[in-house]
């Protein structure tokens, strides 16, 4: 440049001074921030089953039928809270409620007793609630939990909406039909499904509303908040009688007294608002399980009371009290016989082990059971199977085989993972590190449940520890006690495990490849 040349008018960057910026805390709003706290102790429990007054006693005698002698904490908060609440429906919109309370700890009758409670006075057939979940298996558990408590108790009709035994023209003959005098007319109180199936009879089903709703339920609703993923929720918001505005003013309320109340239930909830937000949630109200972290920040109010910091969501992801959980450190090729020897020395019965792959699955199915074949030392091992090559028939009939004891380990995917509720489930194993905190959460969730102890045991791989320990961090858990496994535990099992990889090997080779029922159909319908 020439000497000449005038300075530049532009800052040099390298003589700029930079300062790092401060971190913004995040401001959520007061109902993610101070929520209402439920309990989470399952021991000791302080309302027996007649101590809700608001309750039917046919309800109170069909929950003493079942064994139960007080209610969990969540479902004492709620069921008389959402019975009260829906009395004001006539002139008042209504409260939308969020749930976020641990797996196993009643969230499923804290809304099917209210739900019961509130319709059971009506003499005419209307759909007024619809319980939508993610699965199939979840929305079957949930329909026979409704069918327990209506049956011979109350002129109510619950229905389960689903694609594999059903067509859609036969569900729709006891869903509505049609009278000549009065149009289409509702034949179900209660509706059960998964949103496949829903939107299914929203676009073809003639005569199918949700005008009269009074209950929209989201279980395992924080599979619902992916916008991009669930544009079925956009079908629903637009079939109610009305959504109206968050905001709710004297003409809104003139317009239309009546609002579907949304009532979302979770494990492992969102706290992003934005993610709720088009949900179009009115004044939402927050219950939440809490358990005190020693990263959580707290402040002290007026009255004396610790308080969490604005910003930070309690009720983000809570575990119950009566799980204890661990991680064995093992390398990836040591992790069979780390899982043979870890149910063999502890004498681990009704186990579930969950993989990432149906593939992994059907192979470690295969690897345990050659391995208790050649293990002369020890009682046959119980193990099978559950991915989506398994049948609908088989999966139900493991299930069962499972909680009767007669079954020791399911090997499984993520099927298995939100909120199925199998009975007395006494350890879950994580083969695999899991990508996110809300899958660890959900599948260690499938022990302690309703009170019980359980304990979940991660296998964790050097490559994937600082990957758990971020899983964890999120998780709001410091740190997990490790179950220490050495190679001179795995050396007793060194033959047994050479000899079943070679038979498993030698059964490959000879036996014939088959095609499943499931190909030959699609094949079929290809060639059709």
């Amino acid at each position: 440049m020439d000497s000449t040349t005038p300075p530049s008018e532009f800052t040099l960057i390298d003589t700029h001074g930079f300062k790092k910026n401060k971190k913004v805390k995040r401001v959520l709003p007061d109902w993610l921030a101070k929520p209402t706290v439920v309990s989470v102790d399952l021991k000791h429990l302080e309302v027996p089953i007649d101590g809700i007054p608001e309750l039917d006693p046919a309800l109170v005698q069909k929950l003493k039928n079942k064994g139960c002698t007080h209610f969990f904490p969540v479902q004492n908060q709620l069921v008389p809270w959402i019975i009260k609440t829906q009395k004001h429906w006539d002139y008042r919109w209504l409260r939308d409620l969020c749930i976020s309370a641990p797996t196993g700890s009643g969230k499923t009758l804290s809304y099917v007793l209210p739900i019961i409670q509130t319709l059971k006075t009506f003499s005419r057939h209307q759909l007024r609630a619809l319980i939508v979940l993610p699965t199939k298996d979840l929305a079957v558990q949930v329909f026979k939990v409704f069918l327990y408590y209506i049956k011979n108790a109350f002129n109510l009709r619950v229905l389960l909406l689903e694609s594999q035994n059903t067509t859609l023209e036969k569900e729709k003959e006891r869903i509505v039909q049609y009278d000549s005098s009065l149009g289409w007319t509702d034949l179900v109180d209660i509706i059960v499904t998964t949103p496949g199936r829903l939107v299914d009879h929203l676009y073809y089903t003639e005569g199918f509303s949700l005008k009269n709703l009074r209950f929209l339920v989201l279980d395992e609703a924080d599979s619902f908040t992916n916008i991009l993923q669930n544009e079925w929720l956009h079908k629903v918001n637009d079939s109610l009688a009305y959504n109206g505005p968050t905001i709710c003013t004297l003409n809104t309320l003139n317009e239309s007294p009546q609002r579907t109340q949304r009532l979302l239930f979770s494990a492992t909830l969102t706290q992003d608002p934005e993610k709720l937000k088009f949900l179009k949630l009115f004044e939402p109200k927050l219950f939440t399980s809490i358990i005190k972290r020693k990263n959580t920040q707290l402040l002290t109010d007026a009255t004396g009371t610790d308080e969490p910091v604005r910003g930070d969501f309690v009720g983000k992801y809570t575990t119950p009290k009566e799980l204890k959980e661990y991680m064995v450190l093992c390398p990836e090729e040591n992790k069979p016989l780390t899982l043979y020897h870890l149910i063999r020395s502890k004498g681990l019965k009704r186990v579930i082990c969950f993989v990432k792959s149906k593939i992994e699955v059907h192979r470690l199915t295969r690897l345990l059971c050659k391995l208790s074949e050649f293990d002369t030392n020890n009682s046959p091992l119980r193990v099978n199977e559950i991915s989506s090559d398994v049948t609908q028939k088989a999966h139900s009939g493991y299930i069962k085989q499972f909680s009767d004891g007669k079954i020791d380990v399911l090997i499984c995917t993520d099927s298995l993972a939100r909120g199925i509720d199998i009975e007395l489930i006494s350890c879950v194993i994580l083969y695999n590190v899991p990508k996110y905190p809300k899958n660890y959460i959900h599948r260690i969730g499938r022990t302690a449940r309703a009170g019980h102890k359980g304990k979940a045991i991660t296998f964790v791989t050097p490559e994937h520890k600082e990957l758990f320990e971020n899983v964890l961090n999120s998780a709001g858990k410091t740190s997990l006690k490790n179950m220490k496994v050495d190679i001179s535990d795995l050396e007793q099992y060194e033959q047994m495990y050479i000899d079943a990889l070679k038979a498993i090997k030698t059964e490959s080779t000879q036996k014939p490849k088959t095609v499943s029922k499931r190909r030959l159909k699609k094949k079929k319908q290809l060639k059709k």
